[in-house]
């Protein structure tokens, strides 16, 4: 099954979920891009970006400052997943 837009998504925000420490909410660039965009098919990785800009807009995730893509959970992401 190819993986939609809602479900990298949630996969973003299920990894969240897993972080152990909940005082840094940060998902590591080789999270992101060697553990699990290099899992995603041809198809789901060009929408995998438009996903992650989604959670940006929404106000549920930040990009932490830097080259690299370090996803960093907002309050507003918090309070929907706990």
């Amino acid at each position: 099954m190819i993986k939609d837009k809602k479900m990298i998504k949630r996969d973003i925000l299920d990894k969240f979920r897993d972080i152990k420490s909940k005082e840094d909410y940060i998902l590591p660039r080789q999270w992101l891009e060697s553990d699990y965009f290099k899992t995603l098919r041809p198809e789901e990785k060009k929408i995998f970006k438009k996903a992650v800009n989604e959670l940006i807009s929404m106000g549920l995730v930040e990009n932490v400052k830097g080259p690299e893509l370090n996803l960093k959970l907002t309050q507003k992401g918090m309070d929907l997943i706990y």
